[in-house]
């Protein structure tokens, strides 16, 4: 990211960012960086610059640009994303009914949809592009 200043908010967003290990970023991860304004416009521009992409409400992804369509791209794929997105914000789960068939063999079926069961409380949103995070239903945590 090119900044005009070495001590601005978006040079210490931009550092943060690459000291984050993993691919899923939390809009926590930038507190104690600046303002709330400020530390929102910084990640709008990286997200304008494609170097992340934004999987839900303070959920980023680290992202590069496709070479073939020149589009952002996750690191390590939309769906393993999703589930670390889980991991990092405290959200216990477990893979869905019709995961658990197809790995034990019950089924030759394979699941299409990412789907996961939920263990504890989560309405939140999670996905990018046509690839949404579902929750199996009447089955999640109350």
């Amino acid at each position: 990211m090119k900044v005009k200043y070495s001590n601005s908010i978006e040079k210490k967003v931009s550092d943060r960012l690459k000291a984050v290990k993993g691919s899923v970023v939390l809009r926590k991860d930038f507190q104690g960086t600046g303002a709330d304004r400020q530390v929102s416009r910084a990640l709008k521009k990286l997200v304008v610059q494609k170097k992340i992409v934004k999987i839900g409400s303070g959920v980023y992804a680290k992202a590069y640009t496709s070479k073939y369509t020149d589009s952002p791209l996750i690191k390590g794929g939309v769906d393993s994303t999703l589930r670390k997105a889980l991991n990092r914000l405290n959200v216990r789960y477990e893979p869905s009914s019709a995961e658990k068939a197809y790995n034990a063999g019950k089924t030759t079926q394979v699941p299409v949809q990412n789907m996961v069961r939920l263990k504890s409380r989560c309405r939140r949103a999670l996905g990018y592009g046509s690839s949404q995070l579902s929750y199996e239903k009447n089955k999640n945590a109350k």
